[in-house]
């Protein structure tokens, strides 16, 4: 397990895994409040980013194994040592200039935008935890599923969840695509009690 603890302040602002609750809760009432026959589109430019990162990533599956070995260890340090200096520094090293990033929460294109996105993560995040059970290495890229726990500042609450990385990297190590897939429903009704409710209301109709 890897693990990061630091001291909080009282000035900390709600972030869950950096800046994008507020986001989340807003589509979430936006989606129980909409009209039928709306669509809403959650894929965003992944499906573009996939495309256009397979040929890399194929190739960097074809290289030398020791260089996503390395990337992956990277990979699992960023969590070992979550401080906003350290994660934003890692980050910068270990994203390409035009990587592509969805957590579900929100979606970044390069290294800069990423590395940032982690520093206010870390800076709202009092503890972090990632366990990772399983490295799946495919011809074009890599799939790691893990379990997170962390504690948030706010209520000083705990969140452990399950989830998946779909990683794809370029030739020389970096990665060049970064999709997370985990559910954050369950965090977010507890958080947020307007949304719970919603939540609660959309899964009822289900």
């Amino acid at each position: 397990m890897n693990k990061r603890s630091n001291g909080w302040s009282p000035t900390t602002k709600l972030v869950i895994l950096g800046a994008g609750i507020a986001s989340v809760a807003a589509l979430v009432v936006a989606t129980a409040a909409c009209s039928t026959g709306r669509r809403i589109d959650m894929v965003g430019s992944g499906k573009d980013a996939l495309a256009k990162t397979e040929g890399e990533g194929k190739a960097a599956m074809s290289g030398p194994p020791e260089t996503i070995d390395r990337s992956l260890e990277q990979f699992r340090e960023l969590f070992a040592n979550f401080s906003p200096e350290a994660v934003a520094g890692n980050s910068a090293a270990l994203y390409s200039n035009d990587a592509y990033f969805n957590d579900g929460f929100v979606e970044l294109k390069g290294a800069p935008a990423i590395a940032s996105y982690f520093a206010r993560s870390a800076e709202a995040t009092r503890s972090i935890d990632v366990e990772i059970e399983q490295i799946t290495r495919t011809d074009d890229g890599v799939y790691v599923r893990w379990i997170m726990t962390y504690t948030i500042h706010y209520r000083s609450m705990t969140i452990r969840a399950p989830g998946i990385s779909h990683l794809r990297f370029t030739p020389d190590g970096q990665i060049s695509y970064h999709r997370d897939y985990w559910d954050g429903s369950g965090a977010l009704a507890e958080m947020v009690p307007l949304t719970g409710s919603v939540l609660r209301a959309i899964k009822g109709r289900l």
